[in-house]
Protein backbone atom coordinates (compact mmCIF):
# COMPACT_ATOMS: atom_id res chain seq x y z
CA UNK A 1 0.00 0.00 0.00
CA UNK A 2 1.18 3.22 -1.06
CA UNK A 3 0.19 6.29 0.43
CA UNK A 4 -2.27 8.73 -1.61
CA UNK A 5 -0.47 11.75 -2.83
CA UNK A 6 -3.30 13.88 -1.16
CA UNK A 7 -2.50 11.75 2.20
CA UNK A 8 0.89 12.99 1.98
CA UNK A 9 -0.26 16.46 0.78
CA UNK A 10 -2.24 16.65 4.16
CA UNK A 11 0.57 15.36 6.05
CA UNK A 12 3.04 18.26 4.51
CA UNK A 13 0.73 20.62 5.09
CA UNK A 14 0.19 19.62 8.64
CA UNK A 15 3.99 19.34 9.57
CA UNK A 16 4.67 22.65 8.11
CA UNK A 17 1.57 24.39 10.17
CA UNK A 18 3.20 22.96 13.15
CA UNK A 19 6.96 24.17 12.53
CA UNK A 20 5.32 27.33 11.20
CA UNK A 21 3.45 27.71 14.50
CA UNK A 22 7.10 26.73 16.51
CA UNK A 23 8.99 29.31 14.69
CA UNK A 24 6.65 32.11 15.97
CA UNK A 25 7.71 34.67 19.01
CA UNK A 26 8.12 32.37 22.18
CA UNK A 27 5.15 33.20 25.07
CA UNK A 28 6.44 35.39 27.85
CA UNK A 29 7.82 34.12 31.17
CA UNK A 30 5.82 34.85 34.58
CA UNK A 31 7.77 36.56 37.24
CA UNK A 32 7.68 36.46 40.88
CA UNK A 33 9.17 36.74 44.72
CA UNK A 34 8.69 34.55 47.26
CA UNK A 35 7.66 34.74 50.27
CA UNK A 36 7.06 38.42 48.77
CA UNK A 37 8.38 41.06 46.62
CA UNK A 38 9.18 43.62 49.36
CA UNK A 39 11.44 41.86 52.22
CA UNK A 40 12.86 43.00 55.56
CA UNK A 41 16.85 43.75 54.92
CA UNK A 42 18.62 40.62 55.81
CA UNK A 43 16.08 38.30 54.80
CA UNK A 44 15.98 35.48 52.50
CA UNK A 45 14.28 36.09 48.95
CA UNK A 46 13.78 33.48 45.86
CA UNK A 47 13.08 34.99 42.49
CA UNK A 48 11.10 32.81 40.48
CA UNK A 49 10.45 32.33 36.34
CA UNK A 50 8.15 30.13 35.07
CA UNK A 51 7.64 29.11 31.58
CA UNK A 52 6.10 26.67 28.90
CA UNK A 53 7.37 23.22 29.76
CA UNK A 54 9.59 22.78 27.09
CA UNK A 55 11.79 26.25 28.65
CA UNK A 56 15.46 24.68 28.92
CA UNK A 57 17.52 27.59 29.98
CA UNK A 58 16.49 30.64 32.17
CA UNK A 59 17.62 34.17 32.22
CA UNK A 60 17.37 36.23 35.30
CA UNK A 61 18.78 40.29 34.53
CA UNK A 62 18.62 43.38 37.14
CA UNK A 63 17.86 46.16 35.26
CA UNK A 64 18.67 49.05 38.14
CA UNK A 65 22.04 49.24 39.59
CA UNK A 66 25.12 46.92 38.15
CA UNK A 67 23.06 44.33 35.77
CA UNK A 68 23.30 40.85 37.18
CA UNK A 69 22.84 38.21 34.93
CA UNK A 70 22.27 34.86 35.86
CA UNK A 71 21.11 31.52 34.30
CA UNK A 72 19.47 28.65 35.75
CA UNK A 73 18.55 25.42 34.12
CA UNK A 74 14.76 24.70 34.00
CA UNK A 75 12.91 22.69 36.40
CA UNK A 76 10.24 21.00 33.93
CA UNK A 77 6.99 20.35 35.21
CA UNK A 78 3.59 18.99 34.03
CA UNK A 79 2.47 22.36 32.49
CA UNK A 80 4.95 24.74 33.34
CA UNK A 81 8.96 25.04 33.84
CA UNK A 82 10.59 27.20 36.54
CA UNK A 83 14.21 28.71 37.64
CA UNK A 84 14.67 30.06 41.23
CA UNK A 85 17.45 32.48 41.89
CA UNK A 86 17.69 32.49 45.72
CA UNK A 87 19.44 35.85 47.32
CA UNK A 88 20.55 33.97 50.63
CA UNK A 89 20.63 37.72 52.23
CA UNK A 90 18.62 40.62 50.81
CA UNK A 91 20.27 44.26 50.89
CA UNK A 92 20.32 47.38 48.74
CA UNK A 93 22.53 45.71 46.57
CA UNK A 94 19.57 42.78 45.91
CA UNK A 95 17.12 45.65 45.78
CA UNK A 96 15.71 46.73 42.02
CA UNK A 97 13.64 45.81 38.98
CA UNK A 98 14.35 42.25 37.71
CA UNK A 99 13.01 40.51 34.44
CA UNK A 100 13.54 36.91 33.14
CA UNK A 101 13.71 35.19 29.57
CA UNK A 102 14.07 31.66 28.56
CA UNK A 103 15.59 29.94 26.15
CA UNK A 104 14.54 26.87 23.81
CA UNK A 105 16.97 25.95 21.23
CA UNK A 106 18.90 29.03 21.12
CA UNK A 107 15.98 31.04 20.75
CA UNK A 108 14.94 33.42 23.18
CA UNK A 109 12.00 34.71 24.64
CA UNK A 110 10.40 37.81 25.26
CA UNK A 111 11.17 39.39 28.57
CA UNK A 112 8.62 38.74 31.45
CA UNK A 113 6.86 41.81 33.43
CA UNK A 114 9.39 43.72 35.95
CA UNK A 115 9.73 42.33 39.24
CA UNK A 116 10.17 45.17 41.52
CA UNK A 117 12.43 43.75 44.97
CA UNK A 118 12.00 46.22 47.87
CA UNK A 119 14.30 45.71 50.54
CA UNK A 120 13.11 47.58 53.72
CA UNK A 121 14.65 48.53 57.15
CA UNK A 122 15.13 45.59 59.36
CA UNK A 123 13.72 47.51 62.34
CA UNK A 124 10.20 47.54 60.86
CA UNK A 125 7.85 45.36 62.83
CA UNK A 126 4.63 45.74 64.92
CA UNK A 127 4.57 46.65 68.01
CA UNK A 128 1.06 46.87 69.14
CA UNK A 129 0.85 43.86 71.38
CA UNK A 130 3.87 44.91 73.11
CA UNK A 131 3.22 48.38 73.33
CA UNK A 132 -0.26 46.94 75.06
CA UNK A 133 1.76 44.79 77.58
CA UNK A 134 3.98 47.47 78.61
CA UNK A 135 0.97 49.95 79.31
CA UNK A 136 -0.99 47.47 81.12
CA UNK A 137 2.11 46.64 83.19
CA UNK A 138 3.36 50.21 83.72
CA UNK A 139 -0.82 50.71 85.15
CA UNK A 140 -0.63 47.74 87.37
CA UNK A 141 3.01 49.57 89.27
CA UNK A 142 0.74 52.80 89.70
CA UNK A 143 -1.99 51.00 90.83
CA UNK A 144 0.37 49.83 93.75
CA UNK A 145 2.18 53.23 94.25
CA UNK A 146 -1.12 55.25 94.58
CA UNK A 147 -2.23 52.09 96.99
CA UNK A 148 1.10 53.16 99.20
CA UNK A 149 0.60 56.50 99.34
CA UNK A 150 -3.19 55.52 100.72
CA UNK A 151 -1.94 53.37 102.93
CA UNK A 152 0.79 55.80 104.33
CA UNK A 153 -1.61 58.18 104.33
CA UNK A 154 -4.61 56.56 106.00
CA UNK A 155 -1.57 55.52 108.57
CA UNK A 156 -0.09 58.87 109.48
CA UNK A 157 -4.11 60.16 110.20
CA UNK A 158 -4.71 57.34 112.15
CA UNK A 159 -1.91 58.07 114.55
CA UNK A 160 -1.83 61.67 114.51
CA UNK A 161 -5.75 61.16 115.41
CA UNK A 162 -5.21 58.60 118.34
CA UNK A 163 -2.38 61.32 119.96
CA UNK A 164 -4.78 64.26 120.10
CA UNK A 165 -7.71 61.93 121.61
CA UNK A 166 -5.70 59.57 123.84
CA UNK A 167 -3.09 61.11 124.93
CA UNK A 168 -2.81 61.28 128.91
CA UNK A 169 0.99 62.49 129.13
CA UNK A 170 1.52 65.57 130.52
CA UNK A 171 2.15 68.28 128.42
CA UNK A 172 5.49 69.02 127.38
CA UNK A 173 7.65 71.39 129.22
CA UNK A 174 9.97 74.16 128.16
CA UNK A 175 13.38 73.34 128.72
CA UNK A 176 15.85 76.51 129.33
CA UNK A 177 19.63 76.60 128.95
CA UNK A 178 20.86 77.21 132.48
CA UNK A 179 23.94 78.95 133.01
CA UNK A 180 26.33 79.22 135.83
CA UNK A 181 24.74 78.82 139.27
CA UNK A 182 21.52 77.81 138.16
CA UNK A 183 20.32 80.79 136.61
CA UNK A 184 18.63 80.72 132.77
CA UNK A 185 20.35 83.88 131.00
CA UNK A 186 18.70 86.40 129.58
CA UNK A 187 18.19 87.43 126.08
Amino acid sequence: MHPQPTTLLGLVLCLGQTTHTQEGPLPRPSISAEPDSKIRWGRPVTVVCRGPAWAETFHLVRESGIPKFLNVNAVPGPSEAEARFPINTSSEASAGRYYCTYCKRSRWSERSESLELVVTAGTSQNYTLGNFVRMGLAGVVLLILVAILAEAWHSQRDSNGALRDGDQRAPAREIRPQGPGGTSPRF
